[in-house]
């Protein structure tokens, strides 16, 4: 623990703290008292002052000074040096007359700017007073003229004669600085002496406090290793009958009955999980056994319900067979006397199929000739193509030389005019040419794409009546086989009409043991439902009682895990 952190600090600075404050307010006190008793006396020696020298002013010169007599002034002025000069502490002295017009004043109040006439501050309250008791009297301290000033007042009566009223003031300013410096010289060494004694008893309390809470420091330090988990920690022996004592005694059997409970529980968490974990394994097991049990049941039931489900189908199969099979008999009779019909028209058929086959080779016959023949249109249209094209070079030179000629002709002049008109006229036909051979050269290209389309559908027929043939060449095949096999298949119903009458019969006896099978399969679906239904409860139960025994080997585990965190004293 840091120190600024511990009790025996906090305290000591408590108390440290309340020796301060109470040395600032015994040195505030004393100050405040020193400075009023200070203030107190030169507020005294001032009005006192202010009093006696008012005897030095000659009554006439204060009629005369007050009548406005400017020499009278001056010469109060004079005699008011006289105090100044001979006490320091006084920095001035002048006469104020009662609405507080400077009447006269001494050099030191002239040199700061001030004459007679201006006016001057008077502290109000002083001067009521001054003028109700007819009493000398002093100022609160203040600050006027550059200066802070305690004034005391004294008053001036007509012929010095108290018995008269006051005609004017007396003032002698004391500097207020002095009290105060004075106040500080007179308290000063006392609060330093003062301070040497509070730091010696700061000391010794800390000292004393440290002391009497070094064993709760222990204490703590115990209850720590506690809270920690540390049971194992040592007996304190702390021997005091005061509140440490008993709460040392207090943690001491707090700590035995901590060790007793957690050995407790400790022994009971493993014990119980121990249980727990013998009754879930065993719970489970039986759950396991049971529901392996119920599956089986299950099984056996779907199985049955199932072979059930089938013993119905087969029944009604085998009913509907039985019928069926009748039917199909007299179908079978009626088969062959249709089949007979169908060999007939076979026949028939295998003979068109054949006249057909002859056809369709003479109908690809002819198309091999269309074939040649559009061959050959595509061989004389490329001939004629490649002509176009020798004509539409030649036209294209003729150009040429008619331009050629154009030019030679205007070369020769008036000469060559009429050869001029003749080049140009040739140039025109040229050019006439090789759009007609253009023109022919665009008819041979359609021409041509339409013989290839000619080609293409040529071809695509030819395939279709090669594959038409071969159709019918297999079907006439077919339908010989199918002849064949009609005249087989009559003799194989007439077999099978006689074995379908035998199978009705052995048909009919079996639906009549299925039907008693079906019968005894209910039953034991219903036994099995049964079973089943009290294993899925028994199921329920174990699993409820498996939920518990888990959540009590949980908490058993937990309770271990917490009891396993605390440290005991090894035994």
């Amino acid at each position: 623990m840091k120190l600024r952190n511990s009790l025996t600090f906090q305290l000591g600075t408590i108390i440290a703290g309340i020796l301060v404050v109470m040395l600032g307010i015994t040195s505030f006190a004393t100050y405040i008292t020193a400075y009023n008793k200070l203030y107190d006396a030169a507020g005294i020696e001032a009005y006192g002052c202010a009093n006696i020298t008012t005897g030095l002013i000659r009554p006439e010169d204060m009629e005369r000074a007050l009548s406005g007599e400017q020499a009278a002034k001056e010469s109060i002025g004079k005699d008011l040096n006289w105090t100044t000069g001979h006490k320091d502490i006084f920095q001035t002295q002048y006469i104020l007359t009662l609405d507080g017009t400077l009447l006269a004043l001494d050099d030191h109040l002239a040199e700061k700017g001030f004459a007679p006439g201006d006016t001057f501050y008077m502290d109000q309250e002083a001067i009521q007073l001054l003028l109700e008791k007819k009493h000398p009297t002093y100022s609160e301290p203040y600050t006027y003229g550059g200066m802070e000033r305690l004034s005391g007042y004294a008053p001036i009566f007509k012929d010095h004669d108290t018995s008269k009223e006051i005609i004017a003031i007396s003032v002698i300013d004391f500097d207020a600085t002095i009290v105060k410096e004075r106040t500080w010289d007179v308290v000063q060494s006392g609060i330093l002496i003062s301070i040497f004694p509070m730091l010696i008893a700061s000391i010794i309390t800390g000292f004393l406090i440290r002391r009497k809470v070094k064993p709760i420091t222990l204490l703590i330090h115990q209850a720590k290793q506690i809270a920690n988990g540390n049971l194992a920690v040592e007996e304190m022996k702390v021997k005091r009958n005061d509140e440490v004592g008993d709460l040392a005694s207090t943690l001491d059997r707090m700590t035995v009955n901590l060790q007793n409970m957690i050995m407790t529980m400790r022994t009971t968490s493993i014990t119980l999980a121990t249980n727990a974990d013998e009754t879930a394994n065993t719970l489970n097991d039986m759950s396991n056994t049971i529901q392996g049990v119920a599956h089986n049941i299950y099984e056996v039931t779907a199985t049955v319900t199932d072979g059930l489900h089938h013993a119905e189908n087969a029944t009604d199969v085998l009913t509907s067979l039985a019928e069926d099979l009748q039917t199909i008999k007299v179908k079978a009779d009626t088969s062959v006397e249709t089949s007979r019909g169908t060999m007939k028209i076979a026949a028939q058929g295998e003979q068109l199929a054949k006249d057909i086959n002859n056809d369709m080779t003479l109908i690809r016959n002819g198309s091999d000739m269309v074939s040649n023949t559009v061959s050959n249109l595509v061989t004389s249209a490329t001939r004629v193509q490649a002509i176009t094209t020798s004509i539409a070079g030649i036209a294209e030179q003729t150009n040429l030389l008619a331009l050629n000629a154009s030019i030679e002709a205007a070369r020769a002049g008036e000469h060559g005019k009429g050869f001029a008109v003749v080049a140009e006229e040739v140039r025109k036909l040229a050019e006439q040419s090789n759009q007609e051979v253009l023109k022919v050269d665009q008819l041979i290209q359609e021409i041509m794409g339409h013989i290839q389309q000619v080609t293409s559908s040529t071809q695509d027929n030819t395939k279709y009546i090669e594959k038409g043939t071969k159709t019918v060449r297999l079907t006439a095949q077919s339908l010989g086989n199918i002849s064949a096999a009609v005249s087989h298949t009559v003799e194989e119903i007439i077999e099978i009409s006689h074995a379908l009458t035998l199978e009705a019969e052995k048909s009919d006896h079996v639906v009549q043991m299925i039907q008693q099978l079906t019968q005894s399969i209910q039953e034991i679906k219903e036994t099995l439902n049964a079973i089943t239904a009290a294993a899925q409860q028994t199921t329920a139960s174990i699993d409820e009682v498996a939920y518990s025994s888990n959540e009590t080997n949980q908490m058993a585990h937990t309770l271990e895990q917490h009891v396993k965190s605390f440290k005991l004293k090894e035994c």
